[in-house]
């Protein structure tokens, strides 16, 4: 069995035991699997833009906005969840592009600055367009449908979500083999290289965008309806800080590094909550979060800036005689 399948079918074994953990461990358990089936998705998308292709962007938080108010307002006059989630993944996927134009003058960090800027326009937008946001009230969200059924249960939520999950994993595995993907890795390393390999550096760009805002659309779809409502403060600056924390904390440029990061910065902040209540003191442990999350980001670039994914290889069991063996042998 080659790599890329055993890949697929850990992939597939794992959403699997993800949808049955959500089952059997009650609607606490459905609720950590969606909102960690989320944030992956998210994740995923930002990973393609930074990780693979180089493009630093603080505005994932407003694209996860934008796919949760698309997918609202589509749920909402009588489209179904799956077309609804891809109408909302298209709508993202423009908005990505027109934040991306900059990138074809702009690099590093003063592109970086352009995207603060967009996070910044979007915010605004959603709560100056009140007939399609609602307001700074937000807008509220009809109990979404699934093949004419409605999806009622957090149960159901978390398997959709990880349906969607893996789906967006095995497609962006597929794309970084195809001739784009690689195109991607080039015009991170440089673009000056790229250009001369004969790469449209600007065409490859505007990929990478429309092609992870698309993702975007679809996790922000999902978080909408999931909460049933999308609200400004749902979106803001400190939502792309936590997912550039999940990739740089997961691994930046890898196969799982963004679902790993994802899982990590989610389930966090519940288990330090236990962990507060177990001793009585959840208050002064909830006012170190944030502090915390900045530490850990400090702690993985000095000591293991390829993230948690780089532990994963160190985790397997070595062959009998392994750690003998003289290098050069």
């Amino acid at each position: 069995m080659t790599v890329q399948r055993r890949r697929v079918l850990v992939a597939v074994v794992i959403a699997a035991i993800l949808v049955a953990l959500s089952f059997a461990l009650g609607r606490f358990g459905a609720y950590l699997v969606r909102a960690v089936a989320i944030a992956g998705i998210g994740a995923l998308s930002l990973n393609l833009l930074i990780g693979y292709c180089g493009q630093i962007s603080f505005a994932q938080g407003a694209l996860l906005g934008v796919g949760a108010y698309a997918a609202g307002n589509l749920g909402n006059i009588g489209s179904g969840a799956l077309l609804a989630l891809v109408g909302a993944g298209i709508a993202t996927a423009a908005v990505s592009v027109l934040i991306g134009l900059p990138a074809l003058r702009l690099r590093g960090l003063y592109f970086a600055i352009a995207t603060l800027a967009a996070q910044a326009i979007l915010e605004y937008l959603f709560k100056m367009a009140e007939p399609l946001t609602g307001g700074v009230s937000g807008l509220v969200i009809r109990m979404p449908t699934l093949l004419g059924f409605p999806i009622t249960s957090d149960q159901s939520y978390a398997a959709l979500s990880v349906a969607v999950l893996l789906a967006v994993w095995l497609g962006i595995t597929r794309l970084m083999r195809t001739n784009l993907g690689r195109a991607f890795l080039v015009v991170r390393e440089s673009e000056i290289v790229a250009k001369g390999m004969g790469i449209d550096v600007a065409r490859t760009k505007a990929w990478a965008f429309a092609i992870s805002g698309f993702i975007a659309g679809l996790a922000g779809g999902l978080i909408g309806f999931t909460n049933r409502l999308a609200s400004p403060e749902a979106f803001t600056l400190d939502l792309s800080a936590d997912y550039i924390a999940m990739i740089i904390v997961g691994g930046l440029g890898s196969w799982a590094g963004p679902i790993i990061g994802a899982a990590f910065v989610v389930l966090l902040p519940e288990a330090v909550q236990r962990i507060g209540e177990a001793l009585n003191i959840a208050d002064i442990l909830s006012a170190l979060r944030e502090m915390a999350f900045g530490l850990l980001i400090i702690l993985f670039l000095i000591f293991e800036p390829r993230g948690l994914a780089a532990l994963l290889p160190r985790l397997r069991p070595r062959p009998r005689g392994a750690a003998a063996a003289v290098p050069g042998d």
